[in-house]
């Protein structure tokens, strides 16, 4: 998985689209009666008004309502819409009420609260001895319509990145969806096999990707595009081989299903992705190269304030065996390892997460979670099997959708010690 992929998917799980909850958080709702809720009224919808939206545009709202003066409004209907303003992931509040505008016709009173969503976003993690640090400007209402901007770099005692990525989830206003993703680095890239090190070189790269996607439904979408990537390998200070420079354009196909309902420190249900790439010869390619990437995340709550997480990825590459092999290690999946040692071609990998809240203040909640991350990965003529059990804490911020901090203790699965993860902002 390219890293601008699993930037996309951590920015979706961390909460860019993000992790607020609607009015309060379940421990504040256990803790404080909830007001009667207002009649609501039925008939055709005579207008529609909005309150709250400082810098969200009103057509952004009324679009993701999905619907209109004229349509029929049933009393079900109040909590749907509710839910799919919150869906938007930038509201801290959502209050929608009706009121009458003569017979068999009502007007519908949207209130909202908005989110702060231009953050910076400082960023470390550290895993056995590697570190890197940086910070991301994250804008994620572009405009005031809805579109996401990314922009920063990180550096460590393993190299530098830059990143950058736009998302249109909907182009002028139409079904048309639209991503860009830039990502120049220097980094050293090791291989390690019971923490020693067997293969190991430094990697340039200059990746550029662009897809033109098609919403088939609010939560389905589809899409095709280009890619152009540019490797120009060095050798590193261990020696051995160093993988020959080269370059791939090809096209991507990509499907991703977002089905999950926004809560505070979990989002319910289901989300899926499915990316393919290919280099092309025609395009002028200077090597083959096929990479396939499918994952998928189910989250159930479970007594009410508990979430129970199934998360699984499948993904296969065809191509140079160093320079295109899939970097695992210290991410959901592969968290017994140190970061990007544990080298892939064909890897599948699960997790089980079950997660607690501990102590739920004004501006943030801190959870407790335990897992289990199991794998094989296979590279080359090595196979790995793991099952690797940990637990952790994380904050989150209620009206800044990231968590602060992560912290987790995990198993290695090679030696059997136990193996610190500290994560701030987000990570690779």
């Amino acid at each position: 998985m390219p890293h601008e992929t699993l930037l996309l998917a951590m920015l979706h799980v961390v909460g860019l689209p993000g992790l607020a909850l609607a009015q309060a958080s379940p421990m504040e709702l256990k803790a404080e009666a909830a007001p009667p809720e207002p009649e609501v009224l039925t008939g055709r919808i005579e207008r529609i008004e909005i309150e709250g939206n400082t810098r969200t545009q009103e057509s952004v709202i009324v679009r993701a309502l999905r619907m209109a003066p004229g349509d029929p409004l049933s009393a079900g209907d109040v909590g749907e819409l509710k839910r799919r303003l919150m869906n938007l992931r930038l509201f801290t509040s959502v209050d929608v009420t009706t009121h009458a505008e003569g017979p068999g016709r009502v007007a519908l009173h949207v209130q909202v609260e908005e989110r702060w969503t231009l953050l910076p976003i400082p960023v470390f993690s550290s895993s056995d001895g590697q570190w890197q640090a940086g910070i991301f400007a994250v804008e994620s209402n572009l405009f005031g319509l809805n579109k996401m901007l990314v922009f920063g770099g990180l550096g460590g005692n393993r190299g530098g990145t830059l990143f950058t990525m736009f998302k249109d989830p909907g182009i002028a206003g139409s079904r048309w969806t639209g991503l860009v993703t830039l990502n120049a680095s220097r980094t050293d890239r090791e291989r390690r096999v019971n923490d020693v090190i067997t293969d190991g070189y430094t990697d340039r790269r200059f990746d550029l990707a662009g897809t033109l996607g098609y919403q088939l439904t609010p939560e389905l979408n589809v899409g095709a595009g280009l890619f152009s990537l540019t490797n120009k390998p060095l050798a590193s200070g261990l020696g051995g081989a160093v993988p020959e420079r080269g370059s791939v354009h090809g096209v991507t196909l990509m499907a991703e299903y977002l089905g999950q309902d926004f809560h505070f420190y979990f989002n319910e249900g289901l989300v899926a992705r499915a990316t393919y790439r290919e280099g092309v010869r025609a395009l002028g390619s200077a090597r083959d190269l096929q990479q396939l990437s499918v994952s998928a995340s189910y989250t159930l709550p479970v007594l009410g304030t508990h979430a129970l997480t199934l998360t699984a990825m499948y993904s296969r590459t065809r191509g140079d065996p160093f320079l295109d092999a899939q970097l695992l290690g210290a991410l959901p999946g592969s968290r017994g390892f140190t970061a990007a040692t544990l080298w892939a071609e064909t890897a599948s990998t699960a997790t089980l997460e079950y997660q607690v809240p501990l102590w739920s203040p004004r501006l943030a909640t801190v959870t407790a979670h335990v897992f289990v991350d199991v794998g094989r990965v296979k590279w080359r003529d090595t196979l790995t099997r793991y099952a690797t059990p940990g637990v952790g804490v994380r904050v989150y911020l209620r009206d800044v959708a990231v968590p602060a901090v992560g912290l987790e203790a995990v198993r290695d699965p090679e030696s059997g010690d136990i193996l610190p993860v500290v994560t701030v902002g987000f990570g690779f």
